[in-house]
C-alpha cells in the first residue's frame, strides 16, 4: 500500500504566492514605488505683473522726438517786464486809494498812512521777481502723436491734454511787450466751452510754424503730425 507523499521542505503548494499577494493587505508594487517617490514640485508660479502706474499710463504718447519741450528762455525776461509794469501800474492805484488823493479815504483812521499801499506794492514786486524762473521750470508741452499735451502750474500744478480732432481754430497772440522780445502766444481752441489751451513763451516764428501744422490737421486724421 502506497504511502502518502508529504511535500518536500522549503516548498510551497503551487499557488500559494499568488494567493497570499492577492490578499486586502497587498499592495501593487508600481504603486509602492510611486507612492515612495518624493512629490512632484509644481513650476513656479510667475510673478504678479503690477499694473502700470499713472507716470507710465502719461508717458505713453511720448516718443524720443516728442519729448516735453520748455519754453523759450526769453520767456524769463518777458515775464519779469511785464511784473514790473503791472507792479507800477496796480501799485500806483493802491497809493492813490491810500492816500486819498482823489477821494476820501477808505481804510479806517487809526490804519497809517501809505501802509497797505506798500504791503500790496510789495507783494506784487516779489511775485513779479521770483515766480518767472520758477514758472519756466514748471511750464512743458509737446505735440504728441494724437494730442496737444501742456502742463503748467506754481502752486497748483496741472496738466491738459487737448486731442487733435476736437481742435476747432488755432491762433496765435502777440502784445506789445512780448512782441518787443520776439515771442508770440500759441491758442488752441476746441468744441467744448472751456477746454482751450494756451502756451505762451514761443519763438514768433515757431508759433506761426505750430499754428499751421495744427490748423491743416483733418479732424478724422489719426495719423501723427
Amino acid at each position: 500500500m502506497t504511502e502518502p507523499r508529504e511535500p518536500e521542505t522549503g516548498q510551497e503548494e503551487p499557488g500559494m504566492a499568488e494567493w497570499a499577494g492577492s490578499g486586502p493587505d497587498s499592495v501593487d508594487p508600481a504603486l509602492a514605488q510611486e507612492s515612495s517617490s518624493p512629490e512632484r514640485e509644481s513650476p513656479p508660479a510667475a510673478p504678479p505683473v503690477d499694473p502700470p502706474s499713472l507716470a507710465e499710463e502719461a508717458r505713453r504718447g511720448f516718443t524720443p522726438d516728442r519729448e516735453p519741450r520748455k519754453l523759450d528762455p526769453r520767456v524769463r525776461s518777458y515775464w519779469w517786464v511785464r511784473g514790473a509794469l503791472n507792479t507800477a501800474i496796480f501799485g500806483g492805484i493802491a497809493f492813490v486809494v491810500d492816500l486819498g488823493i482823489f477821494f476820501p479815504r477808505i481804510l479806517p483812521s487809526g490804519w497809517p498812512t501809505g501802509l497797505a499801499a506798500s504791503l500790496f506794492t510789495g507783494f506784487l514786486l516779489i511775485w513779479a521777481v521770483f515766480v518767472p524762473p520758477i514758472a519756466y521750470e514748471r511750464w512743458r508741452f509737446a505735440l504728441r502723436e494724437g494730442d496737444l499735451w501742456i502742463r503748467r502750474g506754481i502752486l497748483i500744478r496741472s496738466v491738459s491734454v487737448i486731442p487733435y480732432r476736437r481742435l476747432q481754430f488755432v491762433d496765435t497772440a502777440q502784445g506789445p511787450v512780448a512782441r518787443l522780445f520776439g515771442l508770440a502766444e500759441l491758442v488752441v481752441h476746441t468744441a467744448a466751452p472751456g477746454t482751450s489751451g494756451q502756451v505762451p513763451g514761443l519763438d514768433a516764428e515757431e508759433a506761426e510754424s505750430l499754428r499751421e501744422r495744427l490748423a491743416h490737421l483733418e479732424p478724422t486724421d489719426d495719423e501723427p503730425i
